[in-house]
């Protein structure tokens, strides 16, 4: 069963205002305004499933075997915490619905019972194209721990990928891009047979894909400088080309949160049409 904003907000609230923790999780929530809709599933890690612009899907919905590759979420950084996969208390357990209206959701995650730490998120849809995405961890243990939020975002291996950055540096299999001005720009073609990770230092926090016409524009909303995890950078995409996708990651602040305290990070995103018509 999939809810929409429209047609089945009065469930959801209802659903919100008696939620237990043993009640079943909430079935997947479809906000729409203007020409974009934008689904999450509380029920497989308030993911969100789909991002749609005028009848066209830009994010890679395809499901891998572990259900796990596939849409935008949100896990803790340095990856060096917990390896791989992400805790499924981040990734992939039942979120909470804790507020909802037609054009906001916002939910929380289960405590990770290794880490101590807790996920809430909040989407919000624009009037403007836009959607505003906010994600907290709050320190549920006896003890400080050092981490940052990272949202990973999968798209389709296809179109472009355009920064700019003071540098970069891959992992793996090296990244090829050409320059266009000041703007790095990653093709999202055969000349990349193997999988290759690309960190970037960026001094705007903003990035772009383009495919099948439409233009994702992702920055992370941040006032002063912030200092990455070991081994991590503001800006990350990892290219799949045998498996048909990429990330585009984005890397919060990283900083040490003591019992009962949150970290944050607030992101934009922007979905129009694509000039280029890429």
């Amino acid at each position: 069963m999939r809810l929409t904003s429209t047609t089945s907000l009065f469930f959801l609230l209802l659903m919100v205002a008696c939620q237990k923790p043993d009640d079943s999780p909430a079935p997947p929530y479809t906000m729409t305004r203007g020409r974009i809709s934008i689904t999450v599933e509380p029920a497989l890690g308030g993911r969100i499933s789909s991002l749609i612009y005028n009848g066209k899907e830009i994010l890679k919905t395809t499901r891998d075997n572990d259900n796990l590759q596939w849409g935008s979420t949100v896990w803790t950084s340095p990856q060096s915490d917990w390896n791989w996969p992400p805790p499924a208390a981040f990734d992939s357990e039942p979120y909470t619905l804790t507020e909802l209206s037609e054009h906001r959701i916002m939910m929380e995650g289960p405590r990770d019972s290794t880490t101590s730490l807790r996920m809430r998120k909040r989407i919000v849809l624009g009037p403007d194209s836009d959607i505003g995405l906010t994600y907290w961890v709050t320190n549920e243990g006896v003890s400080g721990r050092n981490v940052a939020l990272w949202e990973n975002t999968r798209l389709p291996y296809e179109g472009t990928f355009e920064f700019v950055a003071d540098t970069v540096w891959t992992q793996r299999d090296s990244v090829e891009f050409d320059f266009r001005d000041s703007v790095r720009i990653v093709t999202l073609d055969e000349r990349h047979t193997a999988e290759g990770k690309l960190f970037a230092n960026m001094p705007t926090g903003e990035a772009v894909y383009q495919n099948n016409g439409l233009k994702l524009t992702k920055y992370t909303v941040v006032k002063d400088l912030y200092r990455t995890p070991p081994g991590e950078a503001p800006l990350e995409i990892y290219l799949a080309p045998e498996h048909k996708f990429f990330e585009f990651e984005l890397v919060g602040d990283y900083r040490n949160i003591g019992p009962g305290e949150s970290n944050n990070v607030r992101l934009k995103w922007k979905l129009e049409e694509s000039a280029s018509g890429d």
